[in-house]
């Protein structure tokens, strides 16, 4: 790599190498890296893509676990400039043909588990030229004509300079959670990804001596916003395939972690383990995202893990620095504990008219639509111009999500606009009741959604999964009724209910709950 190319997500993994290549980069189940041999398996990963025909420029799909596999694969394919996008690995083989439809990419690395959906893929998508098995270590491999990573790369050797990259151009594309249809392609810059990995370093307390447990998906924009600060310091990160709340706990304990970072449901779960027989002195700091925290959890999580707990707010179309961020300090002023916090680093928050403009500002207090800008904005959606002059204006991302300021600029999300109820005409948003609901000792998680209802427009239904077998509706009834919740904020109806159905992020999906539970009063109708 030439030493005049600007600022990239490849000029940094090679410094990061350069000046702690013994420091140890990936681990997981079957596999440990130093940052030496992290980019030494990465630049021979460079070589098997272009000998595959992968040039500068040209989209390579991923289908893996998280894993320090996925790690090196992504790598490989930026080292050649070519642009990564990961798939959510776990949907039926004609939903990702649609996906891989839209963005026609050159190459395909799989995860050897997933071979039975490639091979359907085979079939589906002819244009792709090139399939890449990643292989996870595991002694049961799975036969393959394609070749592995990383078994097959000491065949391979990077013996010419890749293509210089311009901070400017993509260096991944995200995509959305896809709960609305065909997922949609967010356009990350290499500025953009290096900023969004240098703002993190302030709020996770980052050192190259730092430990995670990363086990967000692969495709979700979580798992660049928590794995790039950590490759930018020089820092450990390690990999589960699956969420497993016991293992999670031992490995953390295991690998001497630092940072404890989940979304509330995970916490949820989590807290429900002894927790104390794992050593966990090691973390210095929690931290949530992906919803507003309970009161309850967030104090069990403070009593039991680690005093110092921040919330990060970020979207596939933030990245990192351009989200906004809960300090310790902040959530012990419980006042605020609703906010979802201040901008980051060099960033800006603003609460606007719905479909108004950037200067269309509301007053302090009053709702409005959430927009955003700052140095890991994404810069526009794959093949979609229309969308991306919608959602993109200026410097501002529009959210699409309700919520005001407060006379100390703190925000505070009251939902999407989509989730908005309205029943008799008032507008009610979901997360007020459900935060009542959760502090209730025998809900264990619960959603509230707007269900069609001849009388009102929508009745207000909460769906429960319950902590003890003692909870019936009528508790809940007079637990809302005793609160401080108006009565048109009350839910009608309570539904017990063994799971919750989420998105590919791990957040419950009110949308998908919505629209399973229409369809079957349709059914019986």
């Amino acid at each position: 790599m030439a030493d005049h190319e600007e600022i990239s997500v490849r000029s940094m993994l090679h410094r990061t190498a350069r000046y702690f290549a013994n420091n140890e980069a990936l681990v997981d189940a079957h596999n440990r890296y130093t940052y030496a041999q992290m980019l030494d398996q990465v630049q021979r990963t460079a070589a098997l893509l272009h000998s595959q025909g992968v040039r500068k420029g040209d989209r390579v799909a991923l289908m893996t676990l998280p894993s320090s596999i996925h790690v090196i694969a992504l790598f490989g394919i930026i080292e050649l400039g070519a642009i990564p996008v990961a798939l959510h690995a776990r949907e039926k083989a004609p939903v990702l043909a649609k996906v891989l439809t839209r963005l026609m990419p050159r190459a395909l690395i799989y995860y050897e588990t997933l071979a039975g959906t490639v091979a359907e893929l085979r079939e589906l998508m002819p244009e792709i030229t090139s399939f890449v098995c990643a292989r996870s270590g595991a002694l049961d491999k799975v036969v393959v004509n394609d070749p592995c990573i990383p078994d097959d790369l000491d065949r391979y050797e990077l013996d010419f300079e890749p293509m210089p990259i311009l901070g400017s151009e993509t260096a991944a594309i995200v995509l959305t959670s896809g709960t609305t249809g065909v997922p949609k392609g967010v356009m990350h810059s290499h500025k953009g990804m290096v900023e969004g990995a240098r703002g993190a370093v302030y709020p996770f307390q980052l050192g190259p001596f730092s430990c995670l447990v990363n086990l967000f998906t692969t495709s979700f924009m979580g798992w660049y916003n928590v794995a790039l600060p950590f490759i930018n310091v020089g820092a450990k990160l390690v990999f589960m395939e699956h969420w497993d709340p016991e293992a999670y706990l031992q490995k953390m304990a295991d690998e001497k972690a630092t940072f404890c970072f989940l979304v509330p449901t995970m916490w949820r779960m989590l807290l429900q383990l002894p927790v104390e027989e794992y050593d966990l002195s090691s973390i210095t700091l929690a931290g949530f995202a992906g919803e507003v925290m309970d009161t309850a959890t967030l104090r069990t999580i403070r009593e039991r893990i680690c005093p110092t707990v921040i919330n990060a707010y970020g979207t596939t179309e933030t990245g990192t620095s351009a989200g906004t961020v809960m300090f310790a300090e902040d959530l012990l002023r419980e006042e605020k504990i609703q906010s979802i916090g201040k901008p980051m680093l060099n960033s800006e928050a603003r609460v606007v008219q719905p479909g108004g403009d950037a200067d269309d500002e509301v007053p302090v207090g009053e709702e409005g639509e959430i927009i955003i800008k700052g140095p890991s904005r994404a810069v526009q959606m794959w093949n979609d111009p229309a969308l991306s002059r919608k959602v993109f204006r200026g410097d501002w991302w529009y959210s699409g999500d309700l919520g005001h300021m407060d006379d100390e600029g703190y925000l505070y999300i009251h939902g999407r606009v989509d989730d908005m109820i309205i029943t008799g005409g008032i507008n009610v948003m979901p997360a007020p009741i459900e935060d009542l609901l959760l502090s209730h000792e025998h809900v264990h998680e619960c959603a509230v959604v707007g269900l069609p209802d001849p009388e009102w427009g929508q009745r207000i239904t909460a769906f429960i999964i319950v902590a003890s077998s003692e909870l019936i509706a009528e508790h809940l009834h007079e637990f809302a009724k005793a609160s401080d919740l108006a009565n048109y904020q009350r839910p009608k109806e309570f539904r017990f209910v063994t799971e919750l159905p989420r998105g590919s992020s791990g957040k419950t999906s009110r949308k998908i709950l919505r629209d399973q539970a229409v369809a079957e009063e349709e059914l019986t109708s």
